[in-house]
């Protein structure tokens, strides 16, 4: 039927894809024939964090959408020009049909008339995906009861998808690639029970039901399984097998230790078994080698040299893989030979090799014979087995490295003091997967293996999954020095040189189990991954403390929420012109029965980073708006208040129907919360951002740019979105320098010729506050002032240091003086006039000078013009009467000798004062002339 509208419609391809039941992969159900057929055979592909967000917006914005954007170049179903006709049931995309012009090169373009045709075609094709969809669950419902977890196989594309449970518990990426259900068994089910769960595989693959129970890998948990076919495809073929797993139970612990026994014992079988390919004597003392066994087709190679190391030569250019030959050289040659075994009693390695016209993945055991004086050892034999198609190997069948399963067994047998265990992990390797396809993040990944024998040739290497390589090194040495050599030689390679790694070391200070140390190692890895400018990182104990208080406070926020463990907390912003109270910004604190005083950046980093900072600004917001009613109910005075708002608040939660919703209910003026939202939350969905501070704006509220000049793009966004103040980020205060100052300078001027206000945090002392004062800052908060307080603390700081509250008259007069550029080369004053007295405000440092320069003329001035018996008085009220908001006046008088130019402005009115903005001149020398 797809290749039926293809040729009627001249289309190139046309794909339907669905969502699948772990919600942020796709599947390409159906595809027509054409040049993206190939789409089939990988039938996967991720759609997460930010690319599936900025996939979910252009589907979101209209129905249908042509694709458009970076992210979307050569994405088969999603290529940037596509039309695409997506269904979403909520905020949840169940699907979608993909239609691909015929025609390459320039981008498509679609009329009306396509759109509507193609959009009714998709309308038609959808019930047959949607019906399969909710047989799906049906039979999901009725295997099981209560609360599932869920493994979903698609055993087309060779993909195991996990329930966001069972990561969370069992640490799991949501998605495994597996060769085969061996592999798959391998890496999570304990040996003793893979047969068992391999052959109800089988059995569900042919249609039937299944229960049965077995434990999870390096785990004591016991599972209950129930396996059956859940989809099919036209063929009739299982498309989809589902994993339920009813029930958790911890084994005993003599039935633990008696199937470790059991585990070890068949370990030991597995690695000397007789399955042996090739088997070869080194005499180490003599460099010579004998050949017991070997395949026919190497038997030319091999008879052809009796020196040992020049044997291995041989064999390594003639039937070893280019990527394999130098780690295998290094490893085996006659010298490391000797060192390797004087250490340890044998050891392996693997390496691609030509095995009668196929390439195949062997193993090489190495392993101690006689010993001389010394425990020097004198021979060796090797004996070498083909795993490439072993139902449970001890390798990863991609790299040859080992494989979780057995990494863990040999690190824990070659233990000793002093060694490192190595976490590895290759940074955005998916977004790489999908830039250059799967078989080339394969090979990707076979040249990192590579790379990594070459480096560390002594060491335990192992791929747990996807993009992480584990290394443990018995002798570190130089540790740092190889680890840079690492990101060195990677930038070198031709497949992998745009990747970076992350690396995480755990230095053994005492003996842990193999699975702890893997852990601490990741912990540090992870660690490693936050901060952009390192490359690695140190375990140290404070990470386990540190994670372990994550998660608690993830475990324990509902109830600090339910039992106010979180407290609201004030800080004041103080006018710079008057010292009055004009606002403060509410912050949140958790004061926890267990842990005590929690800080900000215990939990609110934290709760941003897992979509969970929406409950605590919803509480905040609930919190602020009920006690300002308060407030209000006792007849105390008060000033706006700023709440924070995250880029996640956006996604998780309307901010601005909490908001609205909580005004209401409290009986408020909309002009008595702010809205401040970070810099760095507006470089994430720009136009969704703008959208939500327009709506902001137009409701009544003021919106604030917090942290401004913290990023890189912060005039950027003064151009893209609508502020009402920005906050000067703390930063220039902890470094107030003369560049900080001339920063500052041009910030507070660029922002007066915007018309936005604004207000310097993190000030401390004098110093910062007059400077601030000095180049028209209009607020200030910061320690100088306060700490954050509880509401009554806060109202007592405030009578304690006699700080008045400014009200709504004057905080509307302010507003209007604070947007007036007072920066200038020009002596420049602000004068406040009530009609009967003057009051100074400001002056600039030009004006300060001109008084230096006339101290007596200004001091008379000064002290005179608020004395209605004097002339001065007179004449500056009558002239003062006359100033308009758009009219300047000018007054020219004589003192001392000398004669004063005064020219004023109104640059603010109130009912019953004016602000006057002045400018004086000594034009003495004019009047001489």
């Amino acid at each position: 039927m797809l290749d039926l509208v293809k040729k009627e419609l001249d289309l190139g391809m046309v794909y339907v894809c669905e969502n699948t039941a772990a919600g942020s992969q796709f599947i390409y159900q159906y595809c027509s024939s054409g040049e993206h057929a190939g789409a089939m055979h990988h039938n996967l592909f991720i759609a997460e964090g930010n690319e599936r967000k900025e996939m979910y917006q252009q589907l979101q914005q209209q129905n249908p959408v042509v694709m458009a954007g970076d992210s979307f170049k050569g994405n088969l179903a999603l290529a940037a020009g596509n039309l695409v006709y997506s269904y979403f049931s909520g905020e949840f995309c169940q699907g979608f049909v993909s239609f691909e012009k015929e025609e390459h090169g320039a981008s498509p373009v679609w009329n009306s008339e396509e759109k509507e045709t193609l959009a009714a075609l998709a309308n038609l094709l959808w019930p047959l995906i949607a019906q399969e969809q909710i047989d799906s669950q049906v039979r999901i419902m009725q295997q099981g009861a209560g609360r599932l977890s869920t493994i979903w196989i698609y055993p087309k594309v060779k993909t195991a998808i996990f329930s966001e449970d069972l990561c969370s518990r069992f640490g799991l990426s949501n998605y495994y690639r597996a060769k085969s259900i061996e592999v798959f068994c391998q890496n999570f089910v304990a040996y003793n029970d893979q047969a068992r769960v391999v052959s109800a595989y089988r059995e569900a693959m042919r249609g039937k039901v299944i229960l049965t129970n077995c434990h999870a890998f390096q785990r004591h948990d016991e599972l209950q399984l129930t396996l059956f076919p859940n989809r099919y495809d036209f063929d009739g073929e299982v498309e989809q097998v589902v994993i339920l797993i009813k029930r958790f139970s911890e084994i005993p612990k003599d039935r633990r230790e008696r199937n470790q026994r059991l585990e070890a014992y068949r370990e030991f079988q597995m690695i000397y078994s007789r399955d042996n390919i090739f088997e070869l004597f080194v005499d180490l003392t003599r460099n010579q080698a004998t050949v017991f066994k070997a395949p026919l087709a190497w038997q030319p190679v091999l008879k052809q040299k009796e020196n040992y190391d020049q044997l291995l030569h041989l064999f390594a250019s003639q039937l070893v893989l280019p990527n394999s030959q130098q780690p295998l050289l290094n490893a085996l040659n006659c010298d490391n030979l000797r060192q390797r075994l004087a250490q340890q009693s044998s050891f392996f390695l693997t390496a691609h090799v030509q095995l009668d016209g196929q390439q195949r993945l062997l193993e090489f055991e190495v392993i101690e014979g006689r010993s001389g004086v010394h425990r020097v050892p004198e021979n060796a034999i090797m004996v070498v087995k083909d795993v490439t198609d072993k139902r449970v190997s001890r390798y990863d069948s991609l790299t040859g490295l080992l494989n979780m399963h057995n990494f863990l067994l040999e690190v824990g047998q070659k233990w000793q003091p002093g060694s490192q265990l190595l976490v590895m992990n290759v940074e955005n390797f998916k977004l790489y997967n999908m830039r250059h396809g799967l078989d080339q993040g394969d090979r990707c990944l076979i040249e990192i293996a590579e790379l990594l024998k070459e480096l560390y040739p002594n060491a335990v290497l192992a791929r747990f999954n996807a993009d992480n390589f584990y290394v443990y090194d018995p002798e570190p040495g130089d540790w740092e020095l190889r680890v840079i050599r690492l990101h060195t030689r990677l930038k070198r390679l031709p497949l992998a040189s745009q990747l970076r790694m992350r690396v995480g070391i755990y230095a053994y200070s005492e003996k842990v189990t193999a699975s702890l140390a893997c852990d601490r190692a990741k912990l540090a890895c992870d660690q490693a991954k936050r901060q952009p400018e390192q490359s690695w990182s140190l375990y140290r104990p404070a990470m386990q403390e540190k994670e372990e208080l994550k998660q608690y406070l993830i475990n324990h926020l509902d109830e600090a929420i339910a039992k106010h463990y979180l407290r609201v907390y004030y800080q004041p912003v103080i006018r710079t012109l008057t010292g009055r109270l004009c606002s403060a910004e509410a912050l949140v604190r958790w004061i926890d029965p267990v842990k005590g005083f929690l800080s900000p950046g215990d939990f609110i980093p934290l709760f941003e980073e897992m979509n969970l900072s929406h409950k605590v600004d919803r509480f905040v917001i609930r919190e602020v708006t009920r006690q300002l009613r308060e407030q209000i109910d006792k007849g105390q005075k008060l000033v706006p208040v700023s709440i924070n708002l995250s880029r996640t608040d956006f996604q998780m939660m309307d901010p601005l129907t909490e908001l609205n919703t909580a005004v209401r209910k409290n009986g408020l003026r909309r002009s008595l919360v702010n809205v401040e939202i970070t810099e760095s939350a507006l470089s994430k969905d720009v136009d969704g951002l703008k959208r939500a501070i327009h709506n902001f704006r137009q409701a009544g509220y003021e919106v604030w740019m917090d942290d401004f000049g913290s990023g890189y793009s912060s005039l950027n966004y003064l151009k893209n979105f609508e502020f009402d103040e920005i906050k000067l980020d703390m930063v220039f205060m902890k470094n107030f320098d003369e560049a900080s100052k001339k920063i500052l300078s041009a910030c507070v001027k660029m922002a007066k010729d915007l018309g936005i206000h604004t207000l310097a945090e993190g000030v401390e002392t004098k110093q910062q506050l007059d400077f601030m004062r000095s180049i028209g800052c209009e607020r200030i908060q910061g320690y100088y002032y306060s700490k954050p307080l509880p509401p009554g603390e806060f109202c007592r700081m405030l009578a304690d240091r006699g700080i008045e509250v400014e009200d709504w008259e004057q905080s509307k007069f302010y507003q209007r003086v604070g947007l007036v550029d007072l920066v200038s080369d020009r002596p420049t004053c602000l004068v406040l006039d009530n009609g009967s007295k003057f009051r100074l405000l400001y002056m600039n440092k030009e004006f300060q000078k001109e008084i230096k320069q006339s101290p007596e003329v200004f001091q008379k001035i000064v002290s005179e013009w608020n004395d209605p018996e004097k002339e001065i008085a007179r004449k500056l009220h009558e002239f003062t009467k006359n100033v308009g908001q758009n009219k300047t006046n000018y007054l020219d008088f004589k003192q001392t000798g000398q004669y004063l130019r005064l020219s004023a402005k109104q640059i603010a009115s109130g009912k019953q004062h004016q602000m006057l903005l002045i400018n004086a001149s000594d034009i003495t020398v004019q009047y001489a002339k």
